[in-house]
């Protein structure tokens, strides 16, 4: 395996911090997204957050200007809150800097402090994350904006006696990664109902961003996700699930912060990793595992036989957030793929030992992996150029998606999901 050192990246799969933040605060019930910084900031995001998932994407800007730059943000910022509540009256606003406001040294935080300090308790709630674009990436603004709203969940807490699920009844909050679909929210929130599970999902897209008409018409606000009845609910839940290669990190801060026993899975995608989730859900409940993903698991079984004719063997490189890079290698590992070339915007040593070649974050290296054999490349949107020039295919998937429609309702996680991705990658390499 080699891990080549680059001084330039030509295209960088990392995308900016600030949008895993406001993806994050997307899963939050009746929320805005309020990026402090210039109007292009917020502009940006929302644009590419529009394409990705072709719903409305309720982010707004403090349009912080050049006297603002130069002599501070601070009145810009307590106006932009102002007017967002004002306006909107969202439950929760999460707020998120720029390389702007954070290059001058801008104490944001403190800013955020003083204001709530003067306001009623019925305000919403202010949930702030740190998102530079010169520092991390997608994955750590997401994280940051997560561990920012525990925070909140602590301090919405305490003073407060515990309120636990009836006996018969088990709580579990689920912390979900920055790859997950919306759809991947709805089969996971749907597995555990089976185990009659109660569930605090945080974040929860599957209920925002899954590509609904909302009877009320138009909202300023987000349509769904985690409300606040549930972050009071965070820490009286029975345990936490955290799940995904780039939540690792973040599980002793999340363990602290709640006060529960943690159990941690890099992924829960093929065979073995959803084996392991639902020997895991019924260990926990004492129940059986349903009869439903007892006949899910024989039909991917049935599709890896299926669809091994078009891959085993078959060299691809793969281009994606360490999560889906984690998760769809370890579904490409088990059917007999060939993994020549791997991209991602992190390193980690049990998913760099699947690849011949493993490289850190730019794209423009899937022309110069030096082999010349690949025959599907397996990346976002913006791959497509180098898959035409190498003539092979391209599946999209991973962050953004611009010129599809379509990526609310995929599945990847759970047998089905690795069903879905077997069968879509054999159909497309059966075309050539």
């Amino acid at each position: 395996m080699t891990n080549l050192i680059k001084n330039i990246e030509i295209n960088p799969l990392r995308t900016s911090s600030s949008l895993g933040a406001a993806v994050f605060f997307l899963g939050l019930n009746n929320a805005v997204v309020l990026m402090h910084g210039a109007v292009g900031c917020a502009s940006f995001d929302k644009v590419t957050l529009t394409k990705h998932f072709r719903e409305n994407i309720p982010i707004v800007t403090t349009a912080l200007n050049e006297s603002g730059a130069i002599l501070g943000g601070n009145e810009f910022m307590t106006a932009g809150v102002k007017n967002v509540y004002e306006k909107m009256k969202p439950d929760f606003i999460g707020i998120a800097s720029s390389g702007l406001t954070e290059t001058n040294g801008e104490d944001i935080e403190s800013i955020i402090k003083d204001f709530k300090a003067e306001q009623e308790d019925s305000f919403a709630n202010l949930i702030y994350a740190s998102t530079p674009d010169y520092k991390g990436g997608f994955e750590e603004g997401y994280i940051t904006a997560m561990l920012s709203l525990l925070n909140e969940a602590v301090k919405t807490a305490q003073g407060k006696p515990l309120k636990r699920s009836n006996k018969n009844t088990k709580t579990i909050n689920i912390f979900c990664p920055p790859s997950f679909t919306p759809q991947d929210f709805l089969e996971l929130r749907e597995a555990l109902d089976y185990f009659g599970l109660k569930q605090v999902m945080i974040p929860d897209l599957g209920l925002s961003l899954d590509g609904h008409l909302d009877e009320r018409g138009y909202l300023q606000t987000t349509s769904g996700g985690l409300n606040v009845q549930d972050l009071r609910e965070i820490k009286s839940a029975e345990l936490n699930l955290i799940i995904g290669s780039s939540l690792k990190t973040a599980i002793k801060d999340i363990e602290e912060l709640t006060g529960l026993k943690t159990h941690y899975f890099h992924n829960i995608c093929g065979l073995k990793n959803s084996d392991k989730l639902f020997n895991f859900l019924s260990e926990i409940t004492g129940k059986e595992i349903p009869e439903k993903y007892k006949r899910d698991r024989r039909r991917l079984m049935d599709a890896y036989l299926d669809s091994h004719f078009y891959l085993t063997g078959k060299d691809i490189a793969i281009a994606l957030e360490i999560d889906l890079l984690d998760s769809f290698s370890a579904i490409y590992s088990e059917i007999g793929v060939n993994l020549q070339t791997g991209i991602s915007t992190k390193f980690d040593d049990d998913v760099a030992r699947r690849f011949s070649n493993f490289y850190d974050g730019d794209l423009d290296l899937l022309c110069k992996s030096g082999n010349g054999n690949i025959g599907l490349i397996v990346s976002n949107s913006n791959a497509k150029f180098y898959a035409e020039s190498l003539g092979i295919p391209l599946l999209k998937a991973g962050f953004p998606i611009i010129d599809e429609i379509g990526h609310n309702y995929k599945q990847y996680i759970l047998y089905e999901g690795a069903l879905n991705l077997a069968v879509q990658t054999a159909n497309l390499l059966n075309k050539e």
